[in-house]
């Protein structure tokens, strides 16, 4: 009977320690995906763009090869995914098999409050700046044009108006909307990744132990 009782708790145990390595990796691979794709990344090459006309209004100098470019910066989409695979095999088996109360509700509060609230938050901002800066930005689009080189018909698109920058609405809301949420969902990601972190290392400990 003893040897009954310590063969399933072991079993018991193995079980526990894979759950939590496999909610250990996703995190890593989502705090990754959240800092190099989303921050780095997407928001980052925002930030450019929001940077290279806001330098033009400080100091009215400005690279106008550069313009097009960044212009096609300042409206970059932003879909905010995590993975909850082995959180939601864990509960569908037994969350009660994380024998640390601890971890497990900061498992818990993790997947169920604090990464669905604050994506659901950035998913608003996104949303509602998309459609604005949408609406902004084909205000600014200029038609579409061709060059000619080399025997080969190039098809120029997204080119910018040649408005005034410093007057013009429709460019000076783009930027602002550009410039804003770029910072605020920023923000809202980075209020992610340092409890992550600590979950991970959190789950190491445990998995330490015997």
């Amino acid at each position: 009977m003893q040897i009954n009782n310590w063969n399933e708790a072991k079993k018991e145990r193995t079980f526990e320690k894979k759950m939590l390595t496999e909610i250990r990796n996703v995190l890593i691979k989502d705090i990754d995906f959240f800092n190099n794709h989303l921050i780095t990344g997407r928001l980052g090459r925002v930030k450019q763009a929001t940077r290279f006309f806001e330098n033009y209004l400080r100091t009215d100098s400005i690279y106008r090869d550069s313009i097009n470019y960044h212009f096609s910066g300042l409206n970059r989409g932003l879909q905010i995914t995590y993975n909850r695979g082995p959180f939601e095999a864990l509960k569908s088996t037994g969350i009660d098999k994380i024998s640390n109360d601890s971890l497990r509700n900061k498992i818990i509060d993790t997947y169920e409050f604090m990464l669905p609230r604050t994506t659901g938050l950035i998913t608003i901002f996104m949303n509602e700046y998309n459609t604005e800066s949408k609406k902004h930005e084909n205000r600014l689009k200029d038609s579409i044009q061709i060059e000619l080189k080399e025997d080969n018909v190039l098809y120029i698109y997204n080119r910018m108006k040649n408005v005034d920058l410093k007057t013009n609405q429709d460019f000076l809301s783009l930027l602002s909307w550009s410039s804003k949420t770029s910072k605020d969902v920023t923000d809202l990601i980075n209020s992610l990744i340092p409890p992550m972190k600590e979950l991970v290392r959190e789950i190491d400990l445990e998995l330490n132990k015997n």
